[in-house]
């Protein structure tokens, strides 16, 4: 707010410069056009400055990149409750006598980025269906991919009775760079100093900007970084390497007795585009014997715009949160042996 009383007290010396000046000319049709053209201007400064206001304090929208003041406005109306480990949850209190413990891990799908209430969550919304007896914890930061996963099933404090993993398809970040892969992303930041102040600053620049900028370098951006992303999955050396990730969590489930339920979610924005990807990891699952709930043909055809946060923010909405959640209670409470994986149908 501090920058938006800079451009106040420049303009109120702006009109006591230029009332001084119109104050030295006759009376006539220039010193009538000079004031006539300083209230248009005041006028039109008003009114932006009431709109920057009013999009600073109340405008807050989540973007999927987080690049925006909107998304940083909505971080912190929504981003609670945050416990002592980090993540949106509660604390992880020990388990009641005969308490089942569900863990969520995952990356920004579980953590619920865009949902505006963390109980509309899948998540929480299947605490709420599983019932008495059940509790689910979640253990879930933006930007992890599946080495940050298991590091961080490893490390919570109590011991589940079921895991599931909220797999997306660019978690196989790690093992492209390890097998030295490149999946670049370059986002292209204001150029000058003068439109970095503006857009670092001000709410209303901050929001023309990068919305203009996303029907530009941030769409091209992304469509390099998916067309790389398929071609990772199809690489030998970088799917020996993310496999070996995978191999590490089914793992540490089986000596733990902890029943592993895996949650396959492909691009909202291009389901058929992911398609390869999700299939490679979801067969993955299957040949280990894993409970595997595969979004990919219960979203294949579905408008984007149905399955979304909103249109700068493609993670999944409270509608198909819902259906996530009831999709993992069917396959939480499918008998255990015997039972041939899960699926997501349509």
């Amino acid at each position: 707010m501090i920058h938006i009383l800079y451009v106040f007290a420049a303009l109120v010396a702006f009109n006591l410069i230029a009332m001084w000046g119109l104050s030295r000319l006759r009376r006539g049709r220039a010193r009538t056009a000079g004031m006539g053209a300083l209230v248009a201007l005041d006028a039109a400064m008003a009114v932006l400055l009431v709109l920057e206001i009013g999009m600073a304090l109340f405008f807050a929208q989540s973007d999927g990149f987080n690049l925006t003041m909107s998304s940083r406005n909505w971080f912190a109306r929504h981003w609670h409750p945050v416990n002592s480990l980090g993540y949106r949850d509660v604390e992880p209190l020990p388990k009641a006598a005969g308490e089942k413990l569900v863990l969520v891990v995952g990356d920004s799908f579980a953590a619920g980025h865009g949902i505006d209430r963390a109980e509309d969550r899948f998540g929480d919304v299947l605490a709420r269906d599983l019932g008495k007896g059940w509790r689910v914890a979640n253990a879930s930061k933006i930007g992890w991919d599946t080495v940050d996963e298991d590091q961080a099933l490893r490390a919570y404090p109590l011991a589940p009775d079921v895991v599931v993993l909220a797999y997306f398809v660019n978690d196989i970040y790690r093992a492209a760079e390890k097998a030295h892969f490149a999946l670049p992303f370059t986002i292209r930041f204001p150029q000058t100093a003068f439109t970095r102040y503006l857009v670092d600053h001000f709410a209303l620049a901050n929001f023309a900007y990068w919305r203009l900028a996303r029907t530009g370098n941030v769409e091209e951006a992304a469509k390099g970084f998916w067309d790389r992303l398929r071609a990772a999955y199809a690489d030998p050396a970088v799917w020996a390497e993310h496999a070996a990730e995978l191999d590490s969590i089914v793992d540490w489930c089986r000596e733990h007795k902890a029943r592993l339920v895996a949650l396959v979610i492909p691009s909202l924005a291009d389901v058929t585009g992911t398609a390869p990807m999700t299939q490679r990891v979801a067969a993955y699952f299957r040949e280990h014997g894993v409970e595997t709930v595969d979004l990919t043909p219960l979203l294949a055809g579905r408008a984007p715009g149905s399955m979304v946060v909103n249109g700068v923010d493609s993670h999944a909405n409270v509608a198909l949160n819902a259906e996530m959640a009831a999709l993992l209670k069917k396959a939480i409470l499918a008998p255990q042996a015997g039972a041939a994986p899960q699926r997501a149908m349509p």
